[in-house]
């Protein structure tokens, strides 16, 4: 029984970390429709109090995240290239998946919903109107500095639910660096190591601030958790809607519905 619990609790860390590498998807939002989220900023901030029992709910969760990160970088990558429009609706599905099991058990009165499509329009503008230069690492201190940084910004799109890295990273031209730094993290040993020093001081710093907030303003965390997640949903379909055709339109809608179904059912 034990075992099986840890290979489940290994497998939620899978797809948690394969949600991390799409663009669009937060894993965050997995690790809610899958029941671990609350839990696991729970253990990570308390893992003192009792290392034995955070530990083993903590360390296959993790492994599977770092597997999934690691290995499904090099499937990611293959996917996007041969098989975007499949990949980018899968995702889609999933996402939107989530969101009646979370609409249900948090209810909103119409001033949230104002605040949710306010703060959706200015993420939408932040996502498109926004777009820096893909950067070039090269062997200067703001180098350094800045893969450090975008170690911190991926614990904070990790810890905050709906809040995409992967779109994130897109924006300050940062994707393609981090995804190849996650598919050989040996050949640039330098900056992997900044930006997992980054990646640890961030995931402690936000947790601690993620949790008051739940701690103190439940529902008004969960108003912005909603509006990182549709425009989740909305960046990624716009990604997909121009290379959806009359050749692919009945494959790609099966494809939405069973991961659509799939999630919601997780979810309930």
């Amino acid at each position: 029984m034990i075992l099986l619990q840890t290979f489940i609790l290994f497998l939620k860390g899978f797809f948690i970390g394969i949600g991390k590498i799409i663009p669009g998807v937060s894993g965050s939002v997995l690790a809610i429709s899958f029941g671990v989220y609350e839990e696991s900023l729970r253990r990570i901030e308390t893992f003192f109090h009792n290392i034995r029992e955070n530990f083993s709910f903590l360390a296959p969760l993790g492994c599977g995240i770092v597997l999934a990160v690691l290995l499904g970088s090099h499937l990611i990558l293959f996917c996007l290239e041969h098989y975007y429009v499949y990949t980018m609706t899968l995702f889609i599905g999933l996402i939107l998946g989530t969101i009646p099991g979370l609409l249900k058990e948090h209810e909103r009165n119409t001033k949230d919903w104002i605040f949710i499509f306010l703060l959706f329009l200015f993420l939408y503008f932040i996502y498109q109107g926004v777009r820096l230069d893909e950067f070039v690492p090269s062997n200067s201190l703001f180098s350094n500095f800045y893969v450090f940084f975008l170690g911190f910004l991926d614990a904070v799109t990790t810890v905050v639910p709906g809040l995409s890295g992967t779109s994130t990273f897109m924006v300050i031209g940062s994707y393609t660096f981090v995804l190849k730094l996650f598919s050989n993290p040996f050949l640039q040993i330098g900056y992997t190591c900044l930006f997992g020093l980054g990646l640890v001081v961030g995931v402690v710093l936000m947790i601690k601030f993620v949790n008051f907030c739940f701690r103190k303003y439940a529902h008004t965390t969960w108003n912005f958790i909603l509006a990182f997640l549709f425009s989740s949903v909305f960046f990624l379909f716009l990604k997909v809607i121009d290379f959806i055709h009359s050749g692919n339109i009945f494959s790609v809608f099966l494809l939405f519905l069973g991961s659509f179904y799939f999630m919601n059912s997780v979810s309930e």
